[in-house]
């Protein structure tokens, strides 16, 4: 899949494998694809077709993926890691799938007073709604993940909104 740009899709923790010798594998590409593939929203909010916990915003959207869709899931493990609990959850399937489409998590340091502002930058740019405001590709992600107490603070966390439902007759 190297070279081409094929992006997972269903990047989740039960698909990240330590390896004997404490490197990371990520598996089971069953749902990787080229960028700007799209499915249908029922597909995606199946176990089989992906996680509603860790998926981007324009996979609920239906909308054209690419590598910022990944970077997005990393952002909700890394929120998990960091945090204990992941960005966007409820009871209802459909419901928390959409509170990432209309609005943004808690920030992470309301739940883990002990991390840096870097770390939570990190992790809110890795979670922006829109793919474009995100970390452009993997390797600017890992570039501040390796220098994190270089990261500069924007204020991410101070722009924070809950999420609200929206009406669409579309």
């Amino acid at each position: 899949m190297h070279g081409q740009g094929f992006i997972h899709c269903d990047l989740k923790p039960s698909n990240i494998m330590m390896c004997s010798d404490l490197t990371l594998r990520v598996m089971d590409f069953g749902l990787a694809s080229p960028p700007v593939r799209q499915r249908s929203v029922l597909a995606k909010l199946t176990p089989i077709f992906g996680s509603p916990e860790y998926m981007a915003p324009e996979q609920v959207e239906n909308g054209p993926a690419d590598e910022r869709t990944d970077i997005y899931s990393l952002g909700a493990i890394l929120y998990e890691l960091l945090t204990g609990q992941v960005p966007f959850k409820n009871e209802d399937l459909w419901e928390s799938a959409y509170q990432r489409t209309a609005g943004d998590p808690i920030a992470p340091r309301d739940l883990n007073p002990r991390l840096s502002p870097q770390a939570e930058e990190i992790v809110l740019h890795a979670l922006q709604r829109i793919s474009s405001d995100r970390y452009s590709n993997m390797a600017a992600f890992k570039a501040e993940l390796d220098e994190s107490a270089r990261v500069q603070v924007t204020g991410y966390a101070e722009r924070l909104q809950s999420p609200r439902w929206k009406f669409s007759f579309q």
